[in-house]
């Protein structure tokens, strides 16, 4: 005998039971259903999962692309700010050249200008020791017309004068030397 079974849906259960002898039947048959209903449940589940798996593989290679794109442009900023250190550090270095080649310009034009003066106050030297031996002779105290006594009736002074002129002629040579 055959039992013709209705389609029953998803959540439907069997509502006329079959007779006796068919118990076994219908207790196979009810158990294939709750299976089907099982199964169908899990493949549901199944799918959603699926979706939500790709869902997520999508969000993480989304995620790896942006990380990517960072990746790159970050080191296509490091490249450039490492050209522009590698720049600064040449313009650097050329300006360091240059200025020690202008210090040691300077240095030069400042010896030669302290020689430069060192050599006129020596020459004025030599013209004011020059003129300090001719002025020895006119420093000598006065002789009286008779060659043997000095004139002692006056101090003289200009002995004293010539010394103190000759130290601050010294002083002004060694302050000039100096700078």
């Amino acid at each position: 005998m055959v039992v013709a079974v209705p389609d029953l849906g998803y959540g439907a259960a069997p509502t006329e039971q079959p007779p006796q002898n068919d118990e076994e039947l219908w207790k196979k048959y009810t158990s294939l259903v709750q299976m089907k209903k099982e199964l169908e449940g899990s493949c549901m589940k199944k799918d959603e999962l699926l979706h939500e798996a790709r869902e997520a593989l999508a969000e993480e290679q989304a995620k790896r692309e942006t990380a990517e794109k960072e990746k790159r442009l970050l080191e296509k900023r490091c490249k450039m700010l490492q050209q522009k250190l590698e720049t600064l550090e040449t313009i650097f270095q050329e300006s360091m050249a240059q200025m020690r080649e202008e210090i040691k310009r300077e240095r030069k034009n400042l010896l030669r200008g302290q020689n430069e003066r060192i050599q006129r106050l020596e020459a004025q030297i030599k013209i004011m020791t020059g003129n300090k031996q001719h002025t020895e002779t006119d420093c000598t105290p006065k002789i009286m017309e008779n060659n043997d006594r000095e004139d002692t009736s006056r101090p003289s002074w200009w002995p004293q004068i010539c010394e103190l002129l000759q130290e601050l002629i010294l002083l002004m040579v060694k302050f000039f030397s100096c700078i």
